[in-house]
């Protein structure tokens, strides 16, 4: 699988340079960021609670998250929020590939999280996902499956359509969107899981999915993410 992805990178490369999402910067065609926006990007993982996702500072914890651990690789800003916008506007995936990547070779420390069972990413609706062309989060997905060999799944969970965008929403219009995820009808008795997205915002996306993975038999949903938001740093 990844020897044809990067041969479909290398050709269309010829026809269209490879840039880097988060500058524009020019890079070789089997390279997702350039030097520079990698060392930028990289939020250390003790700067933040290893239960909630969030800056220790603003760690979320007290609301007693449904997911059991959280990993993140950058702060959502500057560079890495301008490679996550690339992805959702559908003009670059290498954010998302790199993302994936870096938190697969994370997880490979992580005797916990190596056991787990499959990989699943947050879901988009039908026809936004036809839109787009792809969903981010399984794309990150996929980036952490090509490094730890743990399997991407899916019918665990599902998105209704006619849901707004979780970003364009309140933190209390936000819960009520959630009713949008269902179980997807998987028996995932004793599974241990990874549930994946691009951005860790209120933290209520993934909780809703966490409880519904649970729900749905799931012993353990460990939650992984490109970026998480963090004021204190944006400001």
């Amino acid at each position: 699988m990844n020897r044809m992805r990067n041969c479909c990178r290398f050709f269309l490369d010829l026809l269209y340079p490879n840039r880097c999402p988060c500058c524009d910067a020019f890079l070789p065609w089997n390279a997702y960021l350039c030097s520079a926006c990698m060392e930028k990007i990289h939020v250390s993982p003790d700067a933040l609670c290893r239960k909630c996702g969030k800056a220790k500072e603003e760690c979320m914890c007290a609301v007693l998250p449904a997911y059991d651990e959280a990993i993140a690789i950058s702060y959502y800003k500057k560079e890495a929020k301008s490679g996550l916008i690339a992805m959702k506007k559908s003009t670059s995936r290498n954010f998302g590939w790199y993302a994936g990547e870096q938190i697969g070779k994370w997880i490979l420390e992580q005797p916990d999280w190596m056991m787990t069972d499959g990989i699943v990413p947050v879901p988009m609706s039908f026809g936004k996902r036809m839109l787009r062309g792809y969903n981010q989060a399984e794309l990150i997905a996929k980036g952490i499956a090509s490094v730890t060999h743990i399997p991407v799944l899916k019918n665990c969970l599902k998105k209704k359509h006619g849901y707004r965008a979780q970003h364009t929403l309140g933190a209390g219009a936000r819960a009520e969107n959630t009713e949008a995820f269902q179980p997807g009808g998987r028996d995932l008795r004793g599974y241990r899981l990874i549930l994946c997205d691009d951005i860790l915002t209120t933290g209520i996306t993934m909780n809703r999915c966490a409880e519904l993975l649970k729900e749905s038999g799931a012993e353990a949903v460990y939650a992984a993410v490109a970026a998480t938001t963090c004021r204190k740093r944006e400001e």
